[in-house]
Protein backbone atom coordinates (compact mmCIF):
# COMPACT_ATOMS: atom_id res chain seq x y z
CA UNK A 1 0.00 0.00 0.00
CA UNK A 2 1.24 3.62 -0.36
CA UNK A 3 2.55 5.64 2.28
CA UNK A 4 -0.07 6.70 4.84
CA UNK A 5 -0.09 9.77 5.90
CA UNK A 6 -0.06 10.70 10.17
CA UNK A 7 -3.23 11.14 10.41
CA UNK A 8 -4.64 7.45 9.10
CA UNK A 9 -1.06 6.33 10.94
CA UNK A 10 -3.50 7.66 13.85
CA UNK A 11 -6.18 5.94 12.49
CA UNK A 12 -4.42 2.64 12.46
CA UNK A 13 -2.92 3.25 15.85
CA UNK A 14 -6.17 3.31 17.66
CA UNK A 15 -6.92 -0.46 17.23
CA UNK A 16 -3.15 -1.88 16.91
CA UNK A 17 -3.16 -5.46 14.84
CA UNK A 18 -6.83 -6.27 15.39
CA UNK A 19 -7.81 -3.19 12.67
CA UNK A 20 -7.41 -5.07 9.72
CA UNK A 21 -7.75 -8.18 10.94
CA UNK A 22 -10.83 -7.99 13.16
CA UNK A 23 -12.74 -10.74 12.12
CA UNK A 24 -10.52 -13.71 12.23
CA UNK A 25 -11.85 -15.14 15.68
CA UNK A 26 -12.54 -19.05 15.69
CA UNK A 27 -15.93 -19.60 16.12
CA UNK A 28 -15.89 -22.10 18.87
CA UNK A 29 -13.65 -19.88 20.70
CA UNK A 30 -15.27 -16.44 23.05
CA UNK A 31 -13.70 -13.16 21.51
CA UNK A 32 -11.47 -11.32 23.46
CA UNK A 33 -12.01 -8.16 25.19
CA UNK A 34 -9.58 -5.76 23.36
CA UNK A 35 -7.23 -3.57 25.21
CA UNK A 36 -7.72 -0.24 24.49
CA UNK A 37 -4.48 1.39 23.50
CA UNK A 38 -5.71 5.19 24.89
CA UNK A 39 -8.27 6.55 27.74
CA UNK A 40 -11.93 6.44 26.49
CA UNK A 41 -14.66 7.69 28.40
CA UNK A 42 -14.71 7.51 32.25
CA UNK A 43 -12.74 4.79 33.98
CA UNK A 44 -16.11 3.31 35.83
CA UNK A 45 -17.57 2.47 32.41
CA UNK A 46 -14.62 0.82 30.95
CA UNK A 47 -14.83 -1.52 34.63
CA UNK A 48 -18.68 -1.60 34.65
CA UNK A 49 -18.07 -3.37 30.56
CA UNK A 50 -14.37 -5.47 31.80
CA UNK A 51 -16.97 -6.93 35.08
CA UNK A 52 -19.54 -7.85 32.97
CA UNK A 53 -17.81 -9.49 30.51
CA UNK A 54 -15.29 -11.19 32.82
CA UNK A 55 -18.39 -12.56 34.73
CA UNK A 56 -20.25 -14.00 31.73
CA UNK A 57 -16.49 -15.92 30.44
CA UNK A 58 -16.22 -17.33 33.58
CA UNK A 59 -20.28 -18.62 34.15
CA UNK A 60 -19.60 -20.24 30.75
CA UNK A 61 -16.53 -21.65 31.98
CA UNK A 62 -18.76 -23.75 34.44
CA UNK A 63 -21.97 -24.00 32.02
CA UNK A 64 -21.31 -23.82 28.33
CA UNK A 65 -25.35 -24.20 27.62
CA UNK A 66 -25.94 -20.99 30.21
CA UNK A 67 -27.40 -18.81 27.02
CA UNK A 68 -27.93 -15.91 28.82
CA UNK A 69 -24.27 -15.35 28.90
CA UNK A 70 -23.75 -14.79 25.29
CA UNK A 71 -26.75 -12.19 25.20
CA UNK A 72 -24.41 -10.26 27.58
CA UNK A 73 -21.30 -10.86 25.65
CA UNK A 74 -23.19 -9.50 22.59
CA UNK A 75 -23.89 -6.69 24.68
CA UNK A 76 -20.64 -6.17 25.85
CA UNK A 77 -19.11 -5.94 22.38
CA UNK A 78 -21.66 -3.83 21.33
CA UNK A 79 -21.08 -0.99 23.67
CA UNK A 80 -17.13 -1.45 23.25
CA UNK A 81 -17.98 -1.19 19.31
CA UNK A 82 -19.65 2.02 20.26
CA UNK A 83 -17.12 3.44 22.63
CA UNK A 84 -13.56 2.77 20.58
CA UNK A 85 -15.62 2.61 16.90
CA UNK A 86 -13.90 -0.79 16.08
CA UNK A 87 -17.11 -1.77 14.90
CA UNK A 88 -15.95 -4.42 12.57
CA UNK A 89 -14.46 -6.54 15.17
CA UNK A 90 -16.99 -5.91 17.80
CA UNK A 91 -19.85 -6.88 15.54
CA UNK A 92 -18.40 -9.92 14.12
CA UNK A 93 -17.86 -11.08 18.07
CA UNK A 94 -21.21 -9.91 18.78
CA UNK A 95 -22.73 -11.84 15.83
CA UNK A 96 -20.42 -14.83 17.00
CA UNK A 97 -22.29 -14.94 20.51
CA UNK A 98 -25.90 -14.33 19.13
CA UNK A 99 -25.39 -17.00 16.79
CA UNK A 100 -25.00 -19.30 19.51
CA UNK A 101 -28.49 -17.79 20.80
CA UNK A 102 -30.16 -18.34 17.37
CA UNK A 103 -29.23 -21.51 16.79
CA UNK A 104 -30.11 -23.30 20.09
CA UNK A 105 -33.04 -25.96 20.08
CA UNK A 106 -34.44 -24.88 23.78
CA UNK A 107 -37.35 -22.42 22.18
CA UNK A 108 -36.55 -19.81 24.75
CA UNK A 109 -38.33 -17.00 23.01
CA UNK A 110 -37.27 -14.69 24.80
CA UNK A 111 -33.73 -15.18 24.74
CA UNK A 112 -34.43 -15.54 20.81
CA UNK A 113 -35.96 -12.62 20.81
CA UNK A 114 -33.09 -10.20 22.20
CA UNK A 115 -30.74 -12.10 20.13
CA UNK A 116 -32.73 -10.68 17.29
CA UNK A 117 -32.80 -7.59 18.85
CA UNK A 118 -29.32 -6.80 19.16
CA UNK A 119 -28.53 -8.55 15.67
CA UNK A 120 -30.46 -5.96 14.01
CA UNK A 121 -28.12 -3.45 16.11
CA UNK A 122 -25.33 -5.12 14.61
CA UNK A 123 -26.89 -4.97 10.89
CA UNK A 124 -27.46 -1.71 11.51
CA UNK A 125 -23.79 -1.14 12.82
CA UNK A 126 -22.43 -2.33 9.44
CA UNK A 127 -24.85 -1.12 6.97
CA UNK A 128 -26.47 -4.21 6.40
CA UNK A 129 -30.01 -1.97 5.87
CA UNK A 130 -31.91 -4.70 4.39
CA UNK A 131 -30.99 -7.76 6.68
CA UNK A 132 -31.33 -4.99 10.20
CA UNK A 133 -34.85 -4.61 8.97
CA UNK A 134 -35.94 -8.15 8.07
CA UNK A 135 -34.35 -9.07 11.56
CA UNK A 136 -35.82 -6.58 13.43
CA UNK A 137 -39.02 -7.41 11.91
CA UNK A 138 -38.86 -10.93 13.07
CA UNK A 139 -37.74 -9.65 16.45
CA UNK A 140 -41.03 -7.66 16.81
CA UNK A 141 -43.33 -10.37 15.82
CA UNK A 142 -42.07 -12.15 18.82
CA UNK A 143 -42.07 -9.57 21.27
CA UNK A 144 -44.50 -5.94 20.06
CA UNK A 145 -44.21 -4.62 23.47
CA UNK A 146 -40.17 -3.75 23.43
CA UNK A 147 -39.17 -0.34 22.96
CA UNK A 148 -35.66 -1.33 21.45
CA UNK A 149 -36.38 -3.02 18.99
CA UNK A 150 -39.06 -0.42 17.62
CA UNK A 151 -35.81 1.83 17.72
CA UNK A 152 -34.14 -1.22 15.42
CA UNK A 153 -36.92 -0.67 12.92
CA UNK A 154 -37.31 3.01 13.25
CA UNK A 155 -33.17 3.15 12.47
CA UNK A 156 -33.89 0.77 9.99
CA UNK A 157 -36.69 2.03 7.80
CA UNK A 158 -35.19 5.34 7.84
CA UNK A 159 -32.09 4.07 6.07
CA UNK A 160 -33.81 2.14 3.74
CA UNK A 161 -36.12 5.26 3.11
CA UNK A 162 -39.74 3.94 4.39
CA UNK A 163 -39.82 7.40 6.16
CA UNK A 164 -43.83 6.83 7.29
CA UNK A 165 -43.26 3.53 8.71
CA UNK A 166 -40.74 5.31 10.65
CA UNK A 167 -42.95 7.49 11.81
CA UNK A 168 -45.37 4.55 12.95
CA UNK A 169 -42.39 2.69 14.85
CA UNK A 170 -40.72 6.19 16.52
CA UNK A 171 -44.51 6.92 17.82
CA UNK A 172 -44.96 2.83 18.77
CA UNK A 173 -41.30 3.61 20.62
CA UNK A 174 -42.70 6.88 22.60
CA UNK A 175 -45.62 4.97 23.73
CA UNK A 176 -43.38 2.29 25.43
CA UNK A 177 -40.21 4.13 26.77
CA UNK A 178 -39.93 7.45 26.12
CA UNK A 179 -36.38 8.38 26.84
CA UNK A 180 -33.01 9.11 25.61
CA UNK A 181 -33.23 6.63 22.82
CA UNK A 182 -36.90 7.26 21.69
CA UNK A 183 -36.41 11.32 22.19
CA UNK A 184 -33.53 10.82 19.74
CA UNK A 185 -34.82 9.22 17.13
CA UNK A 186 -37.90 11.62 17.26
CA UNK A 187 -35.15 14.39 16.72
CA UNK A 188 -33.41 12.90 13.56
CA UNK A 189 -37.56 12.18 12.09
CA UNK A 190 -38.43 15.85 12.54
CA UNK A 191 -35.20 16.66 11.47
CA UNK A 192 -35.79 14.76 7.78
CA UNK A 193 -39.28 16.47 7.64
CA UNK A 194 -38.12 19.44 7.76
CA UNK A 195 -38.71 20.33 11.37
CA UNK A 196 -35.48 22.21 12.58
CA UNK A 197 -36.80 24.10 16.01
CA UNK A 198 -38.87 20.18 16.67
CA UNK A 199 -35.79 18.52 16.16
CA UNK A 200 -33.42 20.40 18.58
CA UNK A 201 -36.37 20.35 21.13
CA UNK A 202 -36.49 16.25 21.13
CA UNK A 203 -32.88 16.01 21.14
CA UNK A 204 -32.66 18.47 24.23
CA UNK A 205 -35.07 16.07 25.95
CA UNK A 206 -32.94 13.65 24.59
CA UNK A 207 -29.61 14.80 26.91
CA UNK A 208 -31.62 15.67 29.57
CA UNK A 209 -33.35 11.96 29.71
CA UNK A 210 -29.72 10.70 30.23
CA UNK A 211 -26.70 10.31 32.38
CA UNK A 212 -24.55 13.34 31.97
CA UNK A 213 -20.82 11.56 30.99
CA UNK A 214 -22.21 8.66 29.56
CA UNK A 215 -21.39 7.96 26.05
CA UNK A 216 -24.98 7.42 25.05
CA UNK A 217 -25.75 11.08 26.28
CA UNK A 218 -22.51 13.01 25.04
CA UNK A 219 -23.66 11.78 22.09
CA UNK A 220 -27.00 12.84 22.19
CA UNK A 221 -25.42 16.34 23.61
CA UNK A 222 -23.15 17.09 20.78
CA UNK A 223 -25.75 16.04 17.88
CA UNK A 224 -28.05 18.94 19.50
CA UNK A 225 -24.74 21.20 19.11
CA UNK A 226 -24.53 19.62 15.34
CA UNK A 227 -28.39 20.80 14.66
CA UNK A 228 -27.49 24.02 15.87
CA UNK A 229 -24.08 24.09 13.81
CA UNK A 230 -26.44 23.32 10.61
CA UNK A 231 -28.55 26.24 11.51
CA UNK A 232 -26.11 28.50 11.80
CA UNK A 233 -25.61 29.77 15.56
CA UNK A 234 -21.82 28.86 15.98
CA UNK A 235 -21.79 30.37 19.42
CA UNK A 236 -24.33 27.92 20.95
CA UNK A 237 -22.96 24.91 18.92
CA UNK A 238 -19.55 25.73 20.08
CA UNK A 239 -21.06 25.87 23.86
CA UNK A 240 -22.54 22.63 23.51
CA UNK A 241 -19.70 20.96 22.28
CA UNK A 242 -17.42 22.17 24.96
CA UNK A 243 -20.13 21.35 27.67
CA UNK A 244 -19.77 17.55 26.43
CA UNK A 245 -16.30 17.83 26.57
CA UNK A 246 -16.47 19.16 30.38
CA UNK A 247 -18.84 15.94 31.00
CA UNK A 248 -16.71 13.21 28.51
CA UNK A 249 -12.97 14.69 28.12
CA UNK A 250 -11.15 14.35 25.02
CA UNK A 251 -15.10 12.65 23.39
CA UNK A 252 -13.83 12.90 19.33
CA UNK A 253 -17.71 13.90 18.29
CA UNK A 254 -17.33 16.87 20.70
CA UNK A 255 -13.94 17.34 19.01
CA UNK A 256 -14.62 17.08 15.77
CA UNK A 257 -17.78 19.82 16.49
CA UNK A 258 -15.24 22.13 17.50
CA UNK A 259 -13.39 21.50 14.73
CA UNK A 260 -16.17 22.32 12.77
CA UNK A 261 -17.37 25.37 14.18
CA UNK A 262 -13.72 26.73 13.94
CA UNK A 263 -13.50 26.02 10.19
CA UNK A 264 -16.99 27.57 9.57
CA UNK A 265 -15.31 30.87 11.56
CA UNK A 266 -11.85 30.23 9.10
CA UNK A 267 -9.51 29.84 12.34
CA UNK A 268 -8.23 26.77 10.27
CA UNK A 269 -5.15 26.50 12.66
CA UNK A 270 -7.91 25.94 15.57
CA UNK A 271 -9.72 23.22 13.45
CA UNK A 272 -6.73 21.50 12.32
CA UNK A 273 -5.70 20.94 16.32
CA UNK A 274 -9.53 19.91 16.95
CA UNK A 275 -9.47 17.54 13.84
CA UNK A 276 -6.42 16.02 15.06
CA UNK A 277 -7.23 15.17 18.48
CA UNK A 278 -10.47 14.00 17.14
CA UNK A 279 -8.76 11.34 15.00
CA UNK A 280 -6.12 10.32 17.81
CA UNK A 281 -8.96 10.00 19.82
CA UNK A 282 -11.26 7.77 17.74
CA UNK A 283 -10.87 5.85 14.10
CA UNK A 284 -13.71 7.75 12.13
CA UNK A 285 -12.88 8.24 7.96
CA UNK A 286 -15.30 11.18 8.51
CA UNK A 287 -13.11 12.65 10.76
CA UNK A 288 -10.18 12.45 7.94
CA UNK A 289 -12.13 14.20 5.39
CA UNK A 290 -13.00 16.95 7.26
CA UNK A 291 -9.06 16.92 8.28
CA UNK A 292 -8.84 17.19 4.23
CA UNK A 293 -11.09 19.61 3.96
CA UNK A 294 -9.43 21.94 6.27
CA UNK A 295 -6.21 21.44 4.49
CA UNK A 296 -7.61 22.95 0.98
CA UNK A 297 -9.55 25.87 3.08
CA UNK A 298 -6.16 26.71 4.58
CA UNK A 299 -4.39 26.45 1.02
CA UNK A 300 -2.77 23.16 1.65
CA UNK A 301 -4.10 21.50 -1.50
CA UNK A 302 -1.06 18.88 -2.28
CA UNK A 303 -2.03 17.81 1.70
CA UNK A 304 -5.62 17.71 1.09
CA UNK A 305 -5.35 15.60 -1.94
CA UNK A 306 -2.65 13.15 -0.67
CA UNK A 307 -5.04 12.58 2.42
CA UNK A 308 -7.81 12.38 0.46
CA UNK A 309 -6.15 9.89 -1.56
CA UNK A 310 -5.18 7.85 1.85
CA UNK A 311 -8.90 7.43 2.64
CA UNK A 312 -9.32 5.20 -0.74
CA UNK A 313 -6.55 3.34 0.04
CA UNK A 314 -7.43 2.82 3.83
CA UNK A 315 -11.03 1.65 3.04
CA UNK A 316 -9.86 -0.48 0.28
CA UNK A 317 -7.07 -2.33 2.20
CA UNK A 318 -10.08 -2.79 4.87
CA UNK A 319 -12.82 -4.02 2.33
CA UNK A 320 -8.91 -6.29 0.48
CA UNK A 321 -8.18 -7.59 4.32
CA UNK A 322 -12.20 -8.38 5.65
CA UNK A 323 -11.67 -12.46 6.25
CA UNK A 324 -13.91 -14.37 3.40
CA UNK A 325 -15.60 -16.09 6.05
CA UNK A 326 -16.46 -13.21 8.30
CA UNK A 327 -20.21 -13.55 9.96
CA UNK A 328 -21.10 -9.70 8.73
CA UNK A 329 -18.76 -7.52 6.79
CA UNK A 330 -19.43 -3.97 6.46
CA UNK A 331 -20.54 -1.95 3.42
CA UNK A 332 -18.83 0.86 2.13
CA UNK A 333 -20.06 1.54 -0.44
CA UNK A 334 -21.44 5.26 0.37
CA UNK A 335 -17.51 5.68 1.92
CA UNK A 336 -16.50 4.74 -0.81
CA UNK A 337 -18.58 6.77 -2.99
CA UNK A 338 -17.95 9.74 -0.70
CA UNK A 339 -14.06 8.94 -0.82
CA UNK A 340 -13.97 9.09 -5.02
CA UNK A 341 -16.09 11.90 -5.09
CA UNK A 342 -13.90 14.09 -2.52
CA UNK A 343 -10.70 12.59 -4.51
CA UNK A 344 -12.33 14.59 -7.39
CA UNK A 345 -12.91 11.18 -9.14
CA UNK A 346 -16.44 11.23 -10.24
CA UNK A 347 -16.47 8.58 -11.90
CA UNK A 348 -15.26 5.86 -9.86
CA UNK A 349 -17.39 7.94 -7.05
CA UNK A 350 -20.55 6.72 -9.00
CA UNK A 351 -19.91 3.11 -9.59
CA UNK A 352 -20.42 3.18 -5.68
CA UNK A 353 -23.08 5.54 -5.29
CA UNK A 354 -25.09 3.71 -7.47
CA UNK A 355 -24.79 0.27 -5.28
CA UNK A 356 -25.52 2.16 -2.63
CA UNK A 357 -28.81 3.45 -4.25
CA UNK A 358 -30.16 0.51 -5.70
CA UNK A 359 -29.78 -1.03 -2.26
CA UNK A 360 -32.40 1.90 -1.33
CA UNK A 361 -33.59 3.97 -3.88
CA UNK A 362 -36.02 5.99 -1.83
CA UNK A 363 -33.24 7.19 0.83
CA UNK A 364 -32.63 10.85 0.23
CA UNK A 365 -29.13 10.79 1.78
CA UNK A 366 -28.14 8.05 -1.14
CA UNK A 367 -30.53 10.19 -3.61
CA UNK A 368 -28.31 13.16 -2.29
CA UNK A 369 -25.11 11.86 -2.66
CA UNK A 370 -25.63 10.33 -6.18
CA UNK A 371 -27.27 13.84 -7.71
CA UNK A 372 -24.43 15.63 -6.62
CA UNK A 373 -21.60 13.32 -8.11
CA UNK A 374 -23.99 13.35 -11.01
CA UNK A 375 -23.49 17.10 -11.11
CA UNK A 376 -19.69 17.39 -10.93
CA UNK A 377 -20.05 14.59 -13.76
CA UNK A 378 -22.02 17.60 -16.01
CA UNK A 379 -24.83 15.57 -16.02
CA UNK A 380 -27.02 18.09 -15.30
CA UNK A 381 -30.60 15.77 -16.17
CA UNK A 382 -29.53 12.68 -14.07
CA UNK A 383 -28.69 15.06 -11.22
CA UNK A 384 -32.10 16.83 -10.85
CA UNK A 385 -34.08 13.41 -11.38
CA UNK A 386 -31.99 12.87 -7.81
CA UNK A 387 -32.38 16.39 -6.49
CA UNK A 388 -36.26 16.09 -6.92
CA UNK A 389 -36.05 12.57 -4.77
CA UNK A 390 -33.94 14.18 -1.96
CA UNK A 391 -36.14 16.57 -1.14
CA UNK A 392 -38.89 14.20 -1.28
CA UNK A 393 -39.85 15.21 2.97
CA UNK A 394 -39.44 18.37 2.58
CA UNK A 395 -35.89 18.31 4.83
CA UNK A 396 -34.70 22.22 5.37
CA UNK A 397 -31.31 21.32 5.61
CA UNK A 398 -29.35 23.97 4.84
CA UNK A 399 -26.66 22.05 3.10
CA UNK A 400 -28.60 19.85 1.22
CA UNK A 401 -31.22 22.79 0.09
CA UNK A 402 -28.14 24.80 -1.00
CA UNK A 403 -26.86 21.85 -3.37
CA UNK A 404 -30.29 21.65 -5.00
CA UNK A 405 -29.98 25.54 -5.89
CA UNK A 406 -26.71 24.47 -7.72
CA UNK A 407 -28.42 21.63 -9.28
CA UNK A 408 -31.30 23.07 -10.46
CA UNK A 409 -29.56 25.87 -11.68
CA UNK A 410 -27.38 24.07 -13.84
CA UNK A 411 -30.40 22.35 -15.20
CA UNK A 412 -32.01 25.26 -16.88
CA UNK A 413 -34.35 26.50 -13.66
CA UNK A 414 -32.33 29.50 -12.52
CA UNK A 415 -35.22 30.92 -10.87
CA UNK A 416 -36.36 28.07 -8.97
CA UNK A 417 -32.11 27.42 -8.01
CA UNK A 418 -31.93 30.81 -7.08
CA UNK A 419 -34.56 30.66 -4.42
CA UNK A 420 -33.77 27.66 -3.03
CA UNK A 421 -29.83 28.82 -2.33
CA UNK A 422 -31.55 32.01 -0.58
CA UNK A 423 -33.80 29.88 1.46
CA UNK A 424 -30.56 27.50 2.54
CA UNK A 425 -28.49 30.61 3.32
CA UNK A 426 -31.83 32.27 5.07
CA UNK A 427 -31.40 28.71 7.17
CA UNK A 428 -27.81 28.76 7.73
CA UNK A 429 -25.45 31.84 6.50
CA UNK A 430 -22.83 28.97 5.94
CA UNK A 431 -24.62 26.68 3.83
CA UNK A 432 -22.46 27.90 1.14
CA UNK A 433 -19.83 25.67 2.52
CA UNK A 434 -21.66 22.44 1.21
CA UNK A 435 -20.26 22.85 -2.51
CA UNK A 436 -16.71 22.36 -3.38
CA UNK A 437 -14.93 25.65 -3.80
CA UNK A 438 -14.36 24.85 -7.55
CA UNK A 439 -18.14 25.34 -7.54
CA UNK A 440 -18.62 28.35 -5.28
CA UNK A 441 -18.20 31.34 -8.18
CA UNK A 442 -20.93 29.80 -10.24
CA UNK A 443 -23.16 29.20 -7.69
CA UNK A 444 -22.95 32.76 -6.30
CA UNK A 445 -23.70 34.65 -10.05
CA UNK A 446 -26.61 32.78 -10.80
Amino acid sequence: MKKITIALLMMLACFGSNFLSSCSQKKDIIPALLERKKPMGPDDEKATIKTAYDKAVAALKKDPEDLKQYITLASVFLSEGRITGNNTYYSNAAVQMLDKVNQTTTGNRDLVFQALSLKSAVLLNMHQFKDALETAQQGAAINSTNAGIFGALVDANVEMGNYQEAIKDCDRMMGIRPDLRSYSRASYLRQIFGQNNGAKEAMQMAVQAGLPGQESTEWARTNLADLYLNTGNLDSASIIYRSSLVYRPDYPFALIGLARVEKTKKDYDAALSYAKKAIQARSEVAFVALLADIYEAKGDVEKAKQTRKDVIDLLQQGQDDEPKDALVKHNVSREMATAYLNAGEPDKALQYARTDLNMRPDNIDANELIAWIYYMKHDYANARIRTDKMLATKTQNAATLYKAGVVYAAAGDAVKGNRMMQDALAINPNAYQAIGNENRTLAAVR
